[in-house]
């Protein structure tokens, strides 16, 4: 275009100074025309540049949306791994109480146990001890027997529990086993 314009404005330059004869005139308007065109030529790289400017000016847009949408996918998935995390922590919580109260129930059932297994090994120890035979007396009927009050105890208590395990309506009394004739000297056995 800027081509075809200068020869125009060439030929027309030419015919206007044949017209006129002023050299001057002629020599005055190539020189504007020179101009006009350098001017022209320097808003062509001008716009150019502002091309170039606005494609560099849209990539960087377009790289900026890219950016805050990655943003976005990364925030979002950082607030579900938080929500994640929280759920994991809570359910640890719950297995250390679980685990803290299954513990505290071993040690109660292991105290049971223990408590159990002694009365039992006191049973056995009683009933082991060898009994002091009656004297051929006949008043021996009316007299204290061998064992003392807290041994009584103990065999009630011991008697009681294993009692109330295996049939908890019937309740035993040592006392009337050693009333019945005969019985006094083997209780416990």
């Amino acid at each position: 275009m800027s081509l075809c314009v200068q020869e125009v404005n060439l030929g027309f330059v030419d015919r206007m100074a044949d017209h006129c004869g002023n050299l001057s005139a002629a020599q005055e308007l190539r020189d504007q025309n020179a101009q006009l065109q350098q001017e022209n030529a320097e808003l062509l790289l001008k716009l150019q540049s502002i091309q170039d400017q606005k494609d560099f000016v849209k990539q960087a847009i377009r790289d900026r949306d890219e950016a805050i949408a990655k943003k976005n996918l990364m925030e979002a998935e950082l607030v579900r791994s938080k929500s994640d995390m929280m759920c994991l922590n809570n359910q640890l919580l719950e297995a250390i109480q679980r685990k803290l109260e299954l513990s505290q129930e071993l040690e109660a059932w292991q105290d049971d146990i223990q408590i159990v297994i002694n009365q039992q090994l006191q049973s056995q120890q009683q009933t082991e001890q060898p009994q002091k035979k009656p004297t051929s007396n006949g008043l021996s009927f009316f007299r204290r027997p061998s064992r003392t009050a807290s041994t009584w105890t103990r065999q009630l208590s011991s008697s009681s529990f294993w009692s109330s395990d295996s049939n908890p309506d019937k309740v035993q009394y040592p006392w009337r086993d050693w009333l019945r004739p005969g019985k006094g000297a083997h209780y416990g056995k």
